[in-house]
């Protein structure tokens, strides 16, 4: 399976910001010489005059180019030096601008089919349901997990092959039945809930294949206090990539399950992870 080089930078290269700048550049200058064409036409200026012009104009644009990039790698190295400008780029990025960040960090081949429209970037929202009753130590994702509508809308607890998913934010909700007849997490209604104690004083952690992609934090991450966000949302400062065929395993542990008592019945979780996966065209 093809790997991800997540050491690859996130800056630009200086190729994609010469290249936008020259784009810029040529847009301005079109515009200019249809504006003086135009000119020319209105003062009755022959066509040796307009041929003199246009020499006068293809030497000022070879004089504006040099000079743009010249300044374009000024900038371009200080920038590159800042950690400053590097953390700017990501701040208060929508999930599809994180993954575009960080596209050259994909496969050749996923980048090639990204470029060519064989393949497209769409949002995602991967979701699994589980039962938590008696249980203080959950795998929120398994091997066992088959899609079922309410359930779960990923198999196997694995990406389909070809399929790369940048996780941006986790989403994890508390639910329960209403009496001992409600068994079925698939009928609870998610995010209506505050997260218990058991599970806020808990941790979460998530592994890929093995290879631990997020160590144990407190499950307070997911609190509902913050007013900004969606309800029990946590935003990853540093987004993970998520591969293909591999097994994705996030982990709930609480210091005492969560058992049948007053008003509460069948208690379950959903977790969701938000992001942005690569998709056939």
């Amino acid at each position: 399976m093809a790997e991800i080089n997540e050491q690859n930078d996130l800056y630009p290269s200086m190729e994609e910001v010469e290249g936008l700048e020259e784009a810029v550049l040529d847009k301005e200058e079109d515009a200019l010489e249809k504006e003086e064409d135009q000119d020319d036409a209105v003062d009755g200026i022959g066509d040796l005059g307009r041929s003199r012009r246009r020499s006068r104009r293809r030497a000022r644009r070879s004089r504006r180019r040099s000079s743009r990039k010249r300044s374009v790698r000024r900038s371009y190295n200080a920038g590159a030096r800042s950690v400053a400008v590097k953390t700017g780029l990501t701040r208060n990025l929508t999930s599809k601008g994180q993954f575009e960040l960080r596209r050259q960090q994909l496969p050749p081949e996923i980048q090639k089919a990204l470029k060519d429209a064989r393949m497209q970037t769409v949002d995602a929202a991967i979701y699994t349901v589980k039962s938590i009753k008696d249980k203080s130590d959950i795998d929120l994702m398994e091997a066992s997990d088959d899609k079922k509508s309410g359930r779960t809308n990923l198999n196997r607890a694995q990406l389909d092959s070809g399929k790369y998913f940048l996780l941006t934010d986790i989403v994890l909700e508390y639910a329960h039945g209403a009496s001992e007849e409600d068994i079925d997490p698939a009928d609870f209604a998610f995010g209506q809930f505050a997260l218990p104690p058991q599970i806020l004083n808990g941790t979460f952690e998530m592994t890929l294949g093995t290879k631990v992609i997020m160590p144990e934090i407190s499950c307070a991450v997911f609190d509902d206090t913050d007013t900004t966000k969606r309800k029990f949302q946590y935003k990853l400062a540093n987004p993970k990539w998520l591969k293909p065929s591999m097994d994705i395993t996030p982990k709930l542990n609480m210091p005492k399950a969560i058992n049948n008592g007053d008003k509460v019945f069948n208690p379950a979780v959903k977790v969701t992870l938000l992001g942005t996966i690569t998709e056939k065209a």
